[in-house]
Formats: structure tokens, C-alpha cells, sequence
């Protein structure tokens, strides 16, 4: 009897490569620790139709790695997810959300403890959850909002991506001399000028080459790209699509930008990595590691933050037309590396302990 994976990746959305990564690393997890018997059928939440689901009696479980919890004021997530785990509930399906991750603007503390879940989500997850504690949290941020509204969870586990069991434990992978930078392009199109100009400050302090990567996108991409980009200067990669398009970043030294599963990788990878977070998932997962990188928001914005619990265009959202503060990343991946990354490899040792004392354990216990 297989597992039902509920993927959030979709070819005919974003073709957002991290999320396609999400979830082929909880089958590579799922069959490492199961065994290779193990059997999967993939449902994207963005492709498919409910419809498309025969016999959801056969599922050992429905897993839904990286769900991301619906708070009051949030967009509404596809319905094929809320309609699927009534499925479940109705057939005595386990139902597992594995590595959840919440999603706020910019995503401060105060904002995990104050959200409230939608009235349906919460009846939802209580349904599913009883005392077994089957949602488990990709941060602590998420586990902070769930526990505050009375959610029963596992606890935090870390981002399935987070784990390439074959590096687990390894050492960090230093380079001798910096040849080459990946600066991942951001969701939010308003900070594409300054991630360029990034890129290009990068180029000039390490003499190296220097990619812009995009993991997703809409449209064409072409139309997308800014004329004035001097790509003799910078390199432009499209990494979109299925989670095989980040082996490119295997020919890649250092990581430093916006996209969280760009960061992901390359910790995958025992690599070394500045995240310069977009969000409650960049800032939840920096505090959950310990790990090297910053918020794109203005302190003014997190000054505000304190005061919009809930909020809409006309408050919170209009703030993240800010200029992100790009001369940081540099400065303070210059002193991590003169340091010999001490910060990188503390986060390492986090990560090698969630897989051991909590991702692992979670994964043996499914049915």
C-alpha cells in the first residue's frame, strides 16, 4: 500500500523548483527509512483535479510535506487540499503535514504568537491531529503559531529539503578560492533591481563568476528580464521546473540571496550559503538553525510588524515595495568566511540533530 504525497508544485504554475524539491525529498527520506517497498503516488494541488484521486482507502497515510497553515487575512490555498483531508478523515486516513511552514510578512515573533488560524483550518487540524501530534513544523516560528492556537504538534523537524542523507553529518564543503557565486532571485519583483545589483558588487569583491538564478517564475522569461542587465556582466540561469534543475548549482561555491530552498540546497550540500529572508519561512528557518542571513524588510517594517497581526494591501503588503539592504549580505558573508563559516557550521550541527532526534523518528513512526 503506497503513501498519497499532496505536492505544491505544479508545471503549470510558477514551476517553482523548490517546491518540487520539497517533495521528492520526502520520498528519498521516506524510502530510506521505510524501505525501498515503499510505495508513492504524487497529487499536485496545482495540477490536478480531486478527481483524479481513485480509492484514497488504499493510502497508508496522506502526507503533506511543507502545508502552510491559513491565517485570518491570508490568500485562500488551492481547495484540493482542505477537500482531500476531508477524504481522509471521512476513510480513517492518517493524514501527516510534515516540515509546515507559515508564511507571514515579514514574520516576527509577535506575529506567530498573535495570528489566528482560519475558523475552517483549525477545525481541520484539530480533526487530524487528536493527540498523536501528526503536523510537524519546518520552524520554530510555525510550531510558536500552531501551539498558540491550540494545534497539537510534533514539533519542529526542519524543511524535508534540508536533508540529503547522504551528507548528513559531513563536514562543511569550503572552497579554496571562491570561483563562483549563485544570488537567487527573490518571489517579490521589487527587490529584482537591488538583487542585481548585488550580483554585481559581488562580481566586483570576489573577482568570480556570478549567476542570478531564477527558481520560478510567470510569463515568459524573457519578458522578465530587465534590458539594462548586462549578462557579459552576470550570468542569468532559469532553474525552474522539476527539483533536477538545482543540480546546476553543483558546479556553484557559495550561495547568497533571496530564495529559502536556494539557501536549502546548499546547506543540503554542506555548502556555504547567506539567506537574506523574504518572509516568516526565510526568518523561521534562520532562527530554527541559528543560520547566516538577515531580513529583506526595513527596520521600519518590522516596527510595524509589532502592530499588524492581521493585515491587508492597504498595511503590511505595501511595505515590501522596500529597498532590501544588499552592502549587508556582503559585508557579513565577508567576515563569515574570514572566520572559517563558523556560523554554517553551527548550522550544520542543527541540522544533523533535527534529522537524528526529529525528522528521522517522525518518518519511522508513520504507519
Amino acid at each position: 500500500m503506497p503513501y498519497l504525497i499532496l505536492s505544491t508544485f505544479g508545471y503549470t504554475g510558477s514551476r517553482n523548483s523548490g517546491d518540487d524539491l520539497i517533495s521528492k525529498s520526502l520520498i528519498r527520506l521516506l524510502t530510506r527509512v521505510k524501505g525501498k517497498q515503499a510505495g508513492f503516488d504524487v497529487f499536485s494541488l496545482v495540477d490536478h483535479s480531486i478527481k483524479d484521486i481513485r480509492d484514497i482507502e488504499k493510502y497508508h497515510a496522506v502526507i503533506a510535506p511543507a502545508m502552510r497553515p491559513t491565517v485570518q487575512g491570508s490568500r485562500t490555498l488551492p481547495p484540493a487540499r482542505a477537500m482531500i483531508l476531508e477524504m481522509a478523515i471521512k476513510h480513517n486516513i492518517p493524514f501527516y503535514a510534515v516540515g509546515s511552514g507559515w508564511g507571514t510578512y515579514p514574520g516576527s515573533l509577535k506575529q506567530a504568537k498573535n495570528q489566528r488560524l482560519t475558523k475552517e483550518e483549525k477545525a481541520q487540524l484539530t480533526a487530524i491531529t487528536g493527540d498523536n501530534g501528526s503536523v510537524s513544523c519546518r520552524d520554530f516560528m510555525t510550531e510558536v503559531l500552531l501551539k498558540n492556537n491550540g494545534i497539537p504538534c510534533y514539533g519542529t523537524t526542519g524543511d524535508c529539503a534540508l536533508f540529503d542523507t547522504k551528507s548528513i553529518g559531513r563536514p562543511l564543503n569550503i572552497p579554496k578560492k571562491i570561483q563562483s557565486i549563485a544570488v537567487s532571485l527573490p518571489h517579490n519583483q521589487h527587490h529584482w533591481p537591488a538583487c542585481y545589483q548585488l550580483a554585481l558588487q559581488l562580481k566586483r569583491e570576489f573577482a568570480c563568476t556570478v549567476y542570478l538564478t531564477f527558481h520560478g517564475y510567470y510569463g515568459k522569461l524573457s519578458s522578465l528580464i530587465d534590458p539594462e542587465w548586462d549578462t557579459n556582466e552576470v550570468q542569468i540561469k532559469d532553474l525552474s521546473g522539476g527539483a533536477e534543475k538545482l543540480s546546476f548549482y553543483q558546479k556553484v561555491d557559495v550561495h547568497i540571496g533571496f530564495r529559502l530552498h536556494g539557501h536549502i540546497w546548499f546547506l543540503r550540500k554542506r555548502k556555504p550559503s547567506l539567506l537574506i529572508a523574504e518572509d516568516g519561512r526565510g526568518m523561521g528557518h534562520l532562527i530554527t538553525v541559528n543560520g547566516l542571513g538577515y531580513s529583506a524588510a526595513s527596520k521600519a517594517t518590522w516596527e510595524k510588524a509589532g502592530e499588524c497581526i492581521t493585515f491587508s494591501k492597504e498595511t503590511m503588503y505595501k511595505h515590501k515595495e522596500n529597498e532590501p539592504n544588499i552592502v549587508k549580505a556582503i559585508e557579513m558573508f565577508k567576515q563569515e568566511n574570514a572566520r572559517g563559516y563558523p556560523i554554517t557550521k553551527n548550522s550544520l550541527r542543527k541540522i544533523d540533530n533535527l534529522w537524528h532526534n526529529q525528522m528521522k523518528p517522525l518518518i519511522q513512526q508513520l504507519p
